[in-house]
């Protein structure tokens, strides 16, 4: 195992910077999101549609989310690292996420206003208020159901936005640690009040959406994963935090979850010991992976639409085959185009005009 010598201390105070951080990317990590991102899909896909019942059921791929915030925290203290300062890392955020999502958005909304969907009520209002992602805060709902995650994501970004503006870009390992442990704490207590998640309305749902109860543990997983990835220093935090998001989990849903969960947290911490995983690296997981963002966004609302269309015509099996070919299809086009080229070209506009300036 090696520990990188050249980690500057300040104070006894670890400070992780890019010489922390091992070249090369972790290509697993994309086939990761693939899984995440397929069994998500496939979770919705199975619901009823076109007049007819839906052909199977796989309650447990909602769990795809729970995977998808422990890559999050992977990527974004990642992210906080490589940023010079609370800003760069704010634009590198908003110029990735806002621009796939409004062409998701714009696309969810036109197929409901041109379209319709029955279990759906939506105005035009309420996609205004979607354009800003911040619709939960507002008591608003959501044009897509899936958007509910990009509220949960945009918090632990505001934290950690918080953490760099009060640090001045740079993070120090021993206050992070601290800061995950406060955090995670918080949220479990929370959780043991208040639970399980479907019963909670008024100020108890509030204050598990304010403090991010049930998905702390799930955050704080992957930025201590990260730390592992680069340095291989095992620490107690790994099984303590997959402990608390499978308990978690169990609390606010039910067994089925916490132990949904618990498999999450123990097979990625296989794929980062192990370090070299082929099926992950490569092939089909691994492109469902590059492109899970736009896949996510545009599954649900479109992809119903065309389950609709298309099973009265080809079956409940022909139909769902062929909306998830065009899902795929419509979701590589977006991020061919919009979520690496456009994004690229604005967070370069805005780290030139607002960062440099």
């Amino acid at each position: 195992m090696t520990v990188h010598q050249n980690t500057r201390r300040t104070g006894g105070n670890e400070v992780l910077d890019n010489s922390f951080i091992t070249p090369g990317r972790f290509r697993e990590l994309d086939g990761l999101r693939g899984i995440a991102a397929i069994t998500v899909v496939l979770y919705h896909f199975g619901m009823p549609a076109g007049g007819a019942p839906g052909p199977y059921d796989i309650s447990w791929g909602e769990l795809g989310v729970q995977l998808f915030f422990i890559i999050s925290g992977y990527v974004i203290l990642l992210t906080a690292i490589k940023s010079a300062n609370a800003l760069s890392f704010v634009i590198s955020r908003f110029s990735r996420l806002y621009p796939t999502y409004w062409l998701a958005l714009a696309l969810a909304a036109g197929t409901y206003f041109l379209y319709g969907n029955p279990h759906r009520n939506i105005t035009a209002m309420q996609t205004l208020v979607n354009t800003t992602m911040f619709q939960r805060f507002f008591l608003v709902d959501n044009v897509d159901q899936v958007y509910w995650t990009l509220a949960v994501e945009l918090q632990f970004y505001a934290l950690m936005t918080v953490y760099l503006l009060f640090r001045r870009g740079t993070v120090y390992r021993r206050e992070l640690v601290v800061g995950m442990l406060i955090w995670v704490f918080m949220g479990s207590i929370l959780c043991v009040v208040f639970h399980p998640e479907a019963a909670l309305s008024g100020v108890p749902k509030m204050l598990v959406w304010a403090v991010v109860a049930e998905h702390a543990p799930l955050f704080s997983l992957g930025m201590v994963l990260f730390m592992y990835s680069h340095d291989r220093r095992f620490t107690l935090l790994i099984p303590l935090f997959s402990l608390v998001a499978s308990l978690n989990a169990w609390l606010m849903h039910d067994a089925v979850h916490g132990i949904g969960v618990a498999l999450i947290c123990v097979a990625f911490f296989a794929v980062i010991y192990v370090k070299n995983v082929p099926w992950l690296a490569h092939g089909p997981l691994n492109f469902l992976g590059q492109i899970s963002y736009p896949l996510y966004l545009n599954h649900e609302m479109f992809g119903y639409m065309l389950i609709d269309i298309f099973v009265p015509v080809l079956g409940v099996w022909g139909g769902r085959v062929l909306a998830l070919v065009i899902v795929i299809l419509w979701a590589y086009l977006m991020h061919r185009t919009v979520e690496t080229r456009l994004s690229s070209a604005l967070r370069k506009s805005l780290q030139g005009k607002l960062v440099k300036s």
